[in-house]
């Protein structure tokens, strides 16, 4: 038991952890803002999911690279190449999203919600390492 705790301990001073896990609650945030947009424009104003699921992501980096620039990985300067890169990383893995829903949804006739929890856990994953090593990396 006390390895265990000792390992917890290790961990909880390791700083790329400590940055994983600013990234998913920021993360988190920033599904508030996806999800919500994607649902109103998907339910209330009836737009095809690929075009919601763009704007709503785009939303959501937005957000999102606020959050980390400032209180994760606390690198404030270059912040319009910054940007660029960190739009850039998260529009690629939101053609992976959407590729999803076009497969999954539009297709399969899947539920939409499901597929895009699903594809966006597995884009999460992917931005946060290159994000770290390349967005955000401290000059």
């Amino acid at each position: 038991m006390q390895r265990v705790l000792v390992k917890v301990q290790d961990l909880s001073k390791n700083e790329s952890f400590i940055q994983l896990i600013k990234y998913g609650l920021i993360g988190v945030l920033g599904l508030v803002v996806d999800f919500g947009s994607y649902y109103v424009m998907t339910t209330v104003f009836k737009m095809i999911p690929e075009i919601a699921n763009f704007i709503s992501s785009s939303l959501g980096l937005i957000n999102n690279f606020f959050w980390n620039s400032f209180a994760n990985f606390k690198v404030h300067d270059h912040m319009v190449i910054r940007f660029i890169k960190y739009y850039l990383v998260g529009q690629t893995t939101t053609l992976f999203t959407t590729g999803c829903l076009f497969v999954f949804v539009t297709l399969l006739h899947q539920n939409q919600l499901i597929v895009k929890v699903v594809s966006t856990l597995v884009a999460t994953l992917i931005q946060f390492i290159i994000n770290k090593v390349f967005t955000f990396k401290k000059n």
